[in-house]
C-alpha cells in the first residue's frame, strides 16, 4: 500500500528537511530535493535560491558570485550552464513564434565575433539571424551557416507567425519571403537608414544586436561553440524584463515538475 510521505526535520542531511513515511514503524525518508531541479546538488538550498535571484538581474559575473556566495569558478560556470539550458529549451528546442496579425517584426543578420588570424589564416565570426517584435520586444536569435534564402526563409516561417508585417533591408534572400503569409517592407540601406517615404527601418533589431554583442564578447573568445546557449539567455533577458526572476521559477517548475 502506497503512503503519502510527510515533511519532516532531519539532522545530518542537506537542508535539514526531507520527507518521512507517516508509519511509525517505517524509518524511510527522502531528501526534499528528490525529483526536482536541485536533486543531486551538494550546495545549500538557500545559496541556490540566491543564485537564481542574482542570475536574471545581470549580476552574475564570476567575481560578484564568488564574493557573495563563496562559490568556486567551476561551480559558478556549471550553474550558469544549467540555467542557460532552460533558456535553450524555450527558445531553440520549443520556440514560441513571435509577431502575428497587427504586429511588426524587424529581421536582420549580423556577424558575431572579431576577425583574427590563426596559423596564417584569417578566421571570421559567426553569422546570426534574428528578429524583434516592436510592440512586445519578443526576440529570436539563431546561429546560421549562411544567409541564403534556403536557410533564412524556413527560419522566418518557424519563428514568425503568419500575418506579421516584416521589415528588413534589401538583402536578396528576403525576396523569397512568401507574400501569402507575410507583408514584407524593406529599407534600402545604401540610400537611407530610414525610408523617407514609408518610414521603414530596422534600427530596433540593429540596436538589439549591439547589446547582445557587448554581452557576449567574452563568449566568442572563450567558447564560441556555446554561442547558441548564450543567445538563448539574451532572448530570455529581453523577453521577461523586470519579471525575469518569477519567470525563471515558473520555467524550472515547467521543465522539472515534481510529482
Amino acid at each position: 500500500m502506497r503512503r503519502i510521505m510527510r515533511p519532516g526535520t532531519f539532522s545530518g542531511i542537506a537542508d535539514g528537511k526531507g520527507w518521512r513515511c507517516p508509519e511509525k514503524s517505517c524509518k524511510k525518508f527522502a531528501s526534499m530535493r528528490i525529483g526536482s531541479f536541485f536533486e543531486g546538488a551538494h550546495i545549500p538550498l538557500t545559496e541556490l535560491v540566491e543564485f537564481l535571484y542574482f542570475w536574471p538581474d545581470n549580476m552574475q559575473t564570476t567575481a560578484f558570485l564568488h564574493k557573495n556566495l563563496g562559490w568556486g569558478e567551476h561551480t559558478i560556470t556549471d550553474w550558469k550552464n544549467f540555467l542557460r539550458d532552460l533558456c535553450v529549451e524555450e527558445f531553440l528546442v520549443n520556440p514560441q513564434p513571435i509577431g502575428g496579425p497587427g504586429h511588426i517584426v524587424e529581421i536582420d543578420e549580423s556577424k558575431f565575433g572579431h576577425r583574427k588570424y590563426s596559423r596564417g589564416r584569417m578566421l571570421s565570426g559567426q553569422w546570426v539571424f534574428g528578429g524583434i517584435d516592436r510592440e512586445t520586444k519578443d526576440v529570436f536569435m539563431v546561429p546560421v551557416q549562411g544567409r541564403s534564402a534556403a536557410t533564412l526563409v524556413p527560419l522566418i516561417q518557424r519563428y514568425i507567425l503568419p500575418g506579421t508585417t516584416i521589415l528588413s533591408d534589401e538583402w536578396a534572400s528576403y525576396n523569397s519571403i512568401p507574400a501569402a503569409s507575410f507583408q514584407h517592407l524593406t529599407a534600402n540601406h545604401s540610400l537611407n537608414f530610414v525610408d523617407p517615404t514609408t518610414g521603414v527601418h530596422t534600427q530596433t533589431v540593429e540596436s538589439t544586436w549591439g547589446g547582445a554583442k557587448k554581452r557576449l564578447r567574452n563568449c566568442m573568445t572563450t567558447n564560441p561553440m556555446l554561442l547558441d546557449t548564450h543567445l538563448s539567455e539574451v532572448c530570455w533577458q529581453k523577453k521577461y524584463g523586470e519579471a525575469r526572476f518569477s519567470n525563471l521559477i515558473m520555467e524550472i517548475r515547467k521543465q522539472y515538475p515534481v510529482v
